[in-house]
């Protein structure tokens, strides 16, 4: 998640509180109630005291509180959610950061719901009290994808949490549901006005003012309650002394008369405060530090604890009172002001205020204040510096926006930020802009005279014409275009040693590897691009190795084994001398999956234990648990029910707690322990959702296993219709994409499935075309293993219809001399229900009894050969 900053700290911390503010009792009371709700919305324009309103509840709230002051920069998701945890990091859960930070990561290749889901389920499992999350400002977030996952946040919340949001504005996503399920309390700004008790309390508490009862009623009437008209009102008649005078200037409504008020405070205060405020009017926060460097001075520290005594609109935004910001109508005010009386002095102090900021460290606020002063030179500097850092995060829009905001790319920035520019666009989703930009960078390049900088602008084209390839998906254009590209190639490529995958155990589950997306298109240009780059020596670069990766994990799904085996040996190296586990976990999963295609399964289990030692002595945990998760799916292949069970125990609870893509893998795992042991409608409860999430993310490999498992459970249930809807999904997405193993692995169920779906299909009498080739279907049965099929009972077998796959375990139950009472015990049923899968076996193989039933099953291969009795 990278460190924080101190920025972030006071972001992330609930403001000081003056505790000589009123008590309004009856709001208070309001914000309780919304501890009965799922939201609190706290809505009013500026100056109406919804900030101060929060604190005073914040200081009193007993429970756990995450506080989070949003501004502009904010419009980030990634951003936005990172803060989210930190907050509730710091309130709640001290380990929350650490738990999200694989999920956090994992953005970069699935939706933003996804993290959600992880995080909801670690609040559902680590938050047993009340926790409230305030957040604050929601007005300056204009990004709807954050508006609509904060919606989802707030939909799926435990119990235990409610979120307060307070905003100058309507919230932009509909809150209808949970006011008719009266989970919304609204505080307006009808609410939120002073009534004439509370402003006599305000002036005599908090500013000292012994007024009568006419003129504090003068005074909510001109302000109509406005709460900064008020303490605007209440400062000038503090610092004025001639109180008559005052009311007798002071009327109409607090509209018209805010900048009039503003102007009389400002007036009465000492020159060099005035000075000092519209000096420091530009920052949107500030300490002494950096306040000294736009004023000239060292004494900022006693100036702002000075103003903060006086009630001039100044917070605080830690306990230290350390770091501080101005009231925004007040800042607003004071930078007109700043204008009016220093023309073209706000682009200095921002330059400053960049330095300042720079110097010790915090580029987000540096870069900010060098762009505000139109200082590109320094901007671009410090972006230079700084992108690493935003591109860790994961933060593309944030650095997107600061690039956009540097005009004249050409002239202003160096062909590293313009290389930077069109990647984010093609992260960001602007593919359209991308292109137009990238075919100004190529006229560009064309037009440079021969140079190193040249070779790596040619360079870091060729890696970005990639990624636009990739996600506009043109392949076509890209590979007739690919020998020219051979051409202008250099020896230095600039981004190709990213680290594209810190979560997935698979990379065709990653937007690298297209999300499972199959075609002889997609294989051509992999081939290809990584055809290019070994030629020019970059054979190990890790955007190769990714590739690569990609293949062969594509060839393995097309059952083109051998050309995926010859792939994959290219991978052990690479990721074992470079420590990357996001590379080697893949490859090594794919190995196994060749040794399991194999029945090498003694070889498989040694592989993923040793992958998960070496792992460890990287020091890299999070991928134990895919990898443990596959051990299980190894004993489960070789039928050990109980080693399956006791890997998989040793998982945290938690792993399975709630569905979610960043464990599908193990969840899937569980899924199989639970048909293994006839547990099928649990697994089946697993599933449903798991699948929705698939949809979502638009995960192909996911939809097509999950839809697999879910006809297998049925089947084992009898449920023959709905186990072939399931495989008709599960077909439509194979076909499109020439998924084979996906069906070859799942073994002898699998193929009885095919079979009755083909059967199924065969006695179709419609003239429609069928929607899946009869031809695809055909082709994955007769690749199945004959000897397996025939001793097991398949297509080969002449029953019109095959035997479900909980039949097959009773049935081979029965070869070995089971009784019914301990066929009964042993699948955990009754005998009453033994007897019935009894009867259905019978009717499926045309015969009466027992004895019947097994000289019927020898006959046609269902089972080999007579078996001794069980003891």
């Amino acid at each position: 998640m990278g460190q924080p900053s101190v920025m972030l700290k006071t972001k992330t911390a609930v403001p000081a509180y003056r505790f000589d503010s009123v008590k309004r009792s009856h709001l208070l009371e309001q914000m309780n109630n919304g501890l009965q709700c799922r939201l609190t919305f706290v809505n009013a324009p500026a100056g109406y005291g919804k900030t101060t309103l929060l604190c005073q509840w914040a200081h009193d709230f007993s429970g756990q509180l995450a506080w989070l002051s949003l501004d502009e920069k904010d419009n980030d998701l990634v951003r936005f959610w990172r803060y989210i945890v930190h907050m509730l990091t710091n309130a709640s859960s001290p380990h929350l950061a650490e738990n999200m930070e694989n999920s956090m990561k994992a953005t970069s290749h699935t939706s933003i719901f996804s993290f959600i889901d992880s995080l909801l389920n670690e609040l559902a499992t680590t938050i047993h009290q009340p926790l409230a999350i305030i957040l604050d400002d929601y007005h300056v977030i204009s990004e709807s994808a954050i508006h609509d996952s904060l919606a989802y946040f707030i939909e799926y919340l435990p119990g235990n949490c409610h979120v307060y949001i307070a905003s100058r504005s309507a919230l932009p996503f509909s809150t209808a549901k949970w006011r008719l399920r009266s989970e919304l309390v609204h505080l307006t700004p009808q609410q939120l006005l002073f009534d004439q008790a509370e402003a006599f309390s305000f002036c005599q508490q908090v500013h000292g003012l012994l007024l009568s009862e006419e003129q504090i009623a003068s005074l909510v009437a001109s302000t109509e309650g406005w709460v900064a008209g008020l303490q605007l009102a209440a400062i000038s008649l503090s610092t004025s002394g001639n109180h008559e005078r005052f009311f007798a200037k002071f009327t109409g409504a607090h509209r018209d008369i805010s900048d009039y008020l503003f102007h009389e405070v400002l007036v009465q205060l000492p020159q060099s405060t005035r000075d000092f405020l519209l000096l420091t009017s530009v920052l949107s926060r500030l300490d002494a530090h950096v306040c000294n460097a736009l004023v000239g001075m060292t004494g900022s520290q006693q100036v702002l604890a000075e103003l903060y005594r006086q009630n001039i609109f100044l917070f605080p935004l830690d306990d230290d009172q350390t770091w501080y910001r101005y009231h925004h109508l007040f800042a607003d005010f004071l930078r007109s002001q700043l204008e009016l009386t220093y023309p073209g002095k706000a682009y200095e102090l921002h330059k400053l205020a960049s330095e300042s900021f720079a110097a010790r460290g915090f580029l987000d606020e540096a870069i900010e204040h060098a762009i505000c002063a139109c200082d590109y030179p320094l901007a671009v500097q410090l972006l230079a510096q700084h992108f690493p850092t935003w591109l860790s995060r994961g933060e593309f829009f944030t650095l997107l926006r600061a690039l956009t905001s540097i005009p004249d790319h050409g002239q202003n920035m160096p062909p590293l930020l313009r290389l930077l520019y069109v990647f984010l666009l093609i992260a960001c989703d602007q593919t359209s802009l991308a292109q137009a930009e990238l075919d100004l960078l190529e006229k560009d390049c064309q037009s440079m005279p021969p140079s190193a900088e040249r070779e790596q602008f040619a360079s870091g084209l060729f890696f970005v014409r990639a990624n636009l390839v990739f996600a506009n998906g043109d392949f076509a254009s890209w590979v007739a275009s690919s020998s020219q590209l051979q051409e202008d190639l250099p020896q230095n490529p600039l981004f190709y040693h990213l680290n594209y995958n810190t979560t997935e155990p698979f990379i065709r589950r990653t937007r690298f590897g297209l999300k499972g997306m199959l075609s002889e298109e997609t294989e051509l240009v992999g081939k290809q691009f990584s055809a290019i780059l070994e030629a020019h020596g970059w054979q190990d670069s890790l955007i190769n190795k990714y590739v690569v990766q990609a293949l062969a994990e594509g060839l393995y799904e097309e059952n083109k084994l051998e050309e995926s085996f010859a792939f994959l040996q290219k991978i052990a190296p690479v990721a074992l001398q470079q420590k990357i586990p996001g590379l080697y976990v893949p490859y090594v999963l794919t190995h196994a999956r060749h040794l399991l295609a194999n029945q090498a399964f003694k070889e498989a289990r040694r592989l993923v234990q040793e992958a998960m030692e070496i792992v460890t002595g990287w020091s890299q945990l999070y991928w134990i648990s895919p990898l443990r998760a596959f051990q299980a799916y190894i004993a489960l292949r070789e039928g050990d029910v109980a080693w399956a069970e006791a890997e998989l125990a040793k998982l945290p609870r938690s792993t399975f707690h709630k569905p979610s893509i960043h464990k599908e893998l193990e969840q899937l795992a569980y899924v199989r322990l639970l048909l293994a042991k006839q547990q099928e409608a649990d697994a089946l409860k697993i599933l449903a959702p798991l699948k929705q999430i698939g949809v979502r993310e638009g995960l192909l490999g996911s939809q097509v296993e999950i839809a697999n498992l879910q006809a297998m459970a049925l089947q084992q249930q009898g449920n023959k219709r709905e186990a072939l809807a399931h495989l008709h999904e599960a077909l439509v997405i194979g076909a499109k994409n020439l998924y084979v193993r996906s069906f070859l692995d799942e073994g002898l169920a699998m193929h009885s499935l095919l079979s009755a779906y083909q059967q199924r299909e065969n006695s179709r009498t419609e003239q429609a075309p069928p929607v899946i080739s009869p031809d695809y279907v055909q082709q994955l049965l007769e690749l199945f293993p004959k000897k397996r099929a025939r001793a097991h009972g398949s297509s080969f077998s002449p029953l019109p219809e095959p035997l479900t796959g909980k039949e097959m375990i009773i049935l081979s139950m029965l070869g070995q001399g089971a009784s019914n009472k301990q066929i009964a015990e042993e699948l955990g049923n009754t005998v009453g229900t033994v007897k019935v899968y009894l009867h259905r076996i019978y009717g499926k193989l045309g015969v009466e009894n027992r004895t019947q039933a097994l000289l019927r099953a020898q006959e046609i291969s269902l089972l080999e050969a007579p078996t001794s009795t069980m003891l």
